[in-house]
């Protein structure tokens, strides 16, 4: 059994380039980055990191540096969202209207 990875070539997600279920579900594996996307989603314009962590549960400067150093590295590879390191804030991306369904039941059981 193989383990599929999300390519980290910069492309756009399209029909031959989608990561797979294995590998959306490995990346939404920890609960802190399904409640940092659903935060994310929610947001109609970038959230600061700072303003992130505070909004999510943990002591605030760990959260900021697990997620500055673990969690949006990941979900930006991933390309579910747009981080940018030097402005420290973060938007959602564009993902495939195939995995809508996926990220509401993740809204869902995060609320």
């Amino acid at each position: 059994m193989t383990i599929e990875t999300i390519p980290g070539d910069g492309s756009r997600w399209d029909d031959a380039t989608t990561p797979s279920l294995n590998a959306i579900f490995k990346v939404l594996s920890a609960p802190t980055r399904r409640e940092a996307l659903v935060v994310i989603r929610s947001e109609d314009e970038p959230i600061q990191v700072s303003e992130l962590a505070d909004r999510l549960e943990g002591e605030t400067d760990r959260m900021r540096i697990a997620l500055v150093h673990v969690h949006l590295p990941m979900l930006a590879e991933a390309e579910l969202v747009a981080w940018d390191p030097e402005r420290e804030s973060v938007e959602i991306a564009d993902f495939p209207d195939a995995y809508e369904d996926l990220f509401e039941f993740v809204d869902s059981s995060v609320r």
